[in-house]
Parts: structure tokens; C-alpha cells; sequence
């Protein structure tokens, strides 16, 4: 799915691949966070068809609002909320200043936790 923007100077298509992309700039550049983890397979039929899981962003477009979905390893010794709180802030501000959208949520979801 794909949104559109009229601007004085024509139109603007932005695809959910580039707010995912700026949504994993935007995360990765977070202190505390290692990097994006996989999704979790959502069925065993995954498995059994050895299908590839998907990438640790989703982003969705739901009744007209955008939703961003981030799965991350983290560092250990951290605290986790101050990380997930950090990313949400930042991961908001730099979409919303990037596409000039507004979001409705960003959820993060700590996958890993990891010693570094």
C-alpha cells in the first residue's frame, strides 16, 4: 500500500518500503539498540515451506492511519523502557518530519537482549 501527497509541485508517492527503511535509520541510530531482529514465524506452515521470516519492521496503513511495528535486539544492562522510549520518540519524529504523515503508533518489540 502506498500513500499519496499533493504538494504545490506535483504529487508525491511514498511506499511503506521507505517509511520502513527510515523507520530502521531512525531505530538503529538509538543508543541501546544492536539492531533489527526477525519477526517471529507467525505459523508453522513457515517452517514447514521454508519460507524466509519477515524483515523486524511491518508497517501498516489502518482506517486511514499509519501504524509502525519495529522488532529489536537490545543491549544487555540497560533499561529496557528508557530503550523503548527513546525509539518510539525518535522513530516518530524522524518519519513525521521525513513524509510530512502523521503516525498513530509505533511499536516496539524487544526480541533479543544482548551482551556487548
Amino acid at each position: 500500500m502506498e500513500t499519496k501527497n499533493k504538494t504545490p509541485f506535483g504529487g508525491i508517492t511514498i511506499s511503506e518500503e521507505a517509511i520502513a527503511s527510515a523507520a530502521v535509520d531512525a531505530a538503529t541510530s538509538c543508543y541501546g539498540v544492536i539492531g533489527i531482529a526477525n519477526q517471529p514465524p507467525k505459523s508453522w506452515l513457515r517452517e514447514i515451506f521454508n519460507v524466509d521470516p519477515e524483515p523486524g519492521v511491518v508497517v501498516k496503513k489502518v482506517s486511514g492511519s499509519w501504524h509502525v511495528s519495529l522488532y529489536l535486539n537490545v543491549m544487555y544492562g540497560l533499561k529496557l523502557t528508557e530503550i523503548i522510549t527513546s525509539v518510539q520518540d525518535q522513530v516518530k519524529y524522524s518519519l513525521e518530519k521525513t513524509f510530512d504523515i502523521k503516525f498513530k503508533a509505533i511499536n516496539i518489540y524487544i526480541v533479543g537482549v544482548e551482551e556487548r
